[in-house]
């Protein structure tokens, strides 16, 4: 099992000041290693990569193209020319919707799911709005919160373009079946887009096992600098697609009346890259390997059903998504009866110093099928403790003991 204090050792942010962090799944906080490598790159290099013939040119871009080969080896890529580097998660479902739908020739539908985040809505959307190619359905949830697969198989087929779906719910902690999905969805030769937001910063991920066509995912999530997105995508699939952006760096010849395009990822990456985070996403990755992945599973496991086994004891809470004993990623979404969830979070602020997260996630859909106006948020990583657990539990008790007119217990 993890060393807890060990590890809160290494986050300069939880050494400063008496925090009790659960709002993981937004962003996690960032610890010594992954600082040091920003700091090394802007003090021992510093320049731009793939362009300059001086050495300090050439070790930049060794030094970026080594992080690059370690994302593709820690969800087994294989290549690295699979790997494309977006600003974040959502800029990566972005070209591949983008992409799409000016190179694909077929035209239907594409399946989200009613618990999507935005960034898997909106790219489909727009382009849906926009053009008659694609049609945009929803994949329905239950009322326990799962992916209704029935629903799945009703709605896919052969007209079926894409199916795009998260790997793990930002809001319920649902953990989707994602073999099954995505062999539905190649049966009836549709693309599979990944979103693994929530699944990959603390569950293993190997790409010949799930056999996705896309995936995309964060740094920031992952205890990596921000500003970062992971796109990885087949690479037959990436030789035909066109970029969505031009600029510098993606060709290579340009003249007044052509271009010839670069191959991948390079094609795909105009302009100047993210080169510090990328160098320091690395020691992100190198972190997570030393506390090993199935340690950081079960430990964001423990907590996450330690705090889902006591909300279920309070009478005024509401919980969504799988209940105790199920399988759920490392978050919980409730709502505090007769407290709006921004209330709950500014008072465990105040009182407690304890960051939740309260709003719609940037899943509004999923709120109104939940028919809620909004939800609290807690989620779990390396450095929290059952102590934090047993904090926040006390916290919401005396909030609702505060501001919900009643005795919390």
């Amino acid at each position: 099992m993890l060393n807890v204090e060990d590890v809160k050792r290494d986050f300069p942010v939880l050494k400063n000041r008496d925090l009790i962090y659960l709002d993981n799944a937004a962003t996690t906080l960032t610890p010594e290693p992954v600082i040091q490598s920003l700091q090394e790159y802007y003090k021992k290099l510093g320049a731009s990569v793939h362009r300059g013939i001086y050495q300090l040119a050439n070790e930049t871009t060794e030094e970026f193209e080594r992080a690059r080969n370690s994302i593709a080896d820690y969800i087994g890529a294989n290549s690295p020319r699979e790997i494309v580097l977006t600003k974040n998660c959502t800029e990566g479902i972005n070209v591949i919707a983008y992409s799409l739908e000016r190179w694909q020739e077929k035209s239907g539908k594409v399946l989200v799911t009613e618990m999507d985040h935005h960034s898997n809505i909106l790219p489909w959307r727009f382009i849906a709005n926009g053009s008659k190619k694609f049609q945009l359905e929803y994949v329905e949830v239950t009322k326990e919160g799962r992916l209704d697969i029935e629903d799945y198989k009703r709605k896919l087929s052969p007209e079926t373009v894409a199916v795009a779906f998260p790997g793990i719910s930002n809001v319920l902690g649902t953990v989707n079946p994602i073999k099954e999905v995505t062999n539905l969805a190649h049966e009836n030769d549709a693309l599979v887009i990944l979103d693994g937001a929530q699944w990959l910063p603390h569950r293993a991920f190997d790409l010949s096992e799930y056999g996705v066509d896309f995936l995309t995912f964060s740094a920031h999530k992952m205890l990596g600098p921000t500003g970062l997105g992971v796109l990885y995508g087949r690479e037959e699939l990436l030789r035909m697609m066109p970029p969505p952006f031009g600029g510098g760096e993606m060709v290579l010849n340009v003249t007044r009346q052509k271009v010839k395009l670069t191959d991948p990822p390079q094609k795909f990456e105009p302009g100047t890259p993210p080169i510090a985070q990328t160098i320091a996403f690395k020691a992100a990755l190198d972190y997570l390997e030393k506390l090993e992945v199935s340690q950081i599973k079960d430990h964001v496991d423990n907590l996450t059903q330690r705090a889902v086994n006591k909300l279920s004891k309070i009478p005024y809470i509401d919980i969504y998504g799988p209940k105790e004993g199920e399988p759920r990623g490392g978050l919980v979404s409730f709502n505090l009866e007769g407290v709006h969830s921004h209330d709950l979070a500014t008072a465990l602020d105040s009182l407690d110093n304890i960051a939740i997260r309260a709003g719609l996630h940037c899943a509004q859909p999923l709120h109104e099928v939940l028919e809620i106006n909004s939800s609290a948020r807690v989620s779990f990583y390396v450095y929290n403790s059952n102590e934090d657990v047993d904090r926040f539990i006390a916290g919401v008790k005396e909030v609702k003991t505060i501001l919900g007119g009643e005795n919390g217990e």
